[in-house]
């Protein structure tokens, strides 16, 4: 049963750190980012690319919430004491 949490802790970590860096690629930077692909150079609130980083600042923030906590277990999981 142990092997099997290990398992599933660890295949959730990997899948949820690959979405937290793609996520982190997206987001603006000095060059605009995703909302100078979709929107144009400026993130007003009416255009559609303001939405587009708001949702990427949410999805960021819950695997990076998410991470933290497979971190944890995985820490407190493989820990042999």
């Amino acid at each position: 049963m142990g092997n099997v949490l290990k398992i599933i802790v660890l295949v959730i970590h990997i899948i949820v750190s690959t979405g937290l860096i793609i996520s982190v690629l997206l987001h603006s930077g000095k060059g605009g980012g995703i909302s100078g692909v979709l929107g144009g150079a400026s993130t007003s609130v009416f255009s559609g690319s303001y939405v587009v980083e708001k949702n990427l600042d949410r999805i960021t923030i819950v695997l990076g919430s998410i991470f933290a906590v497979t971190t944890l277990l995985l820490v407190w999981i493989m820990n042999p004491s």
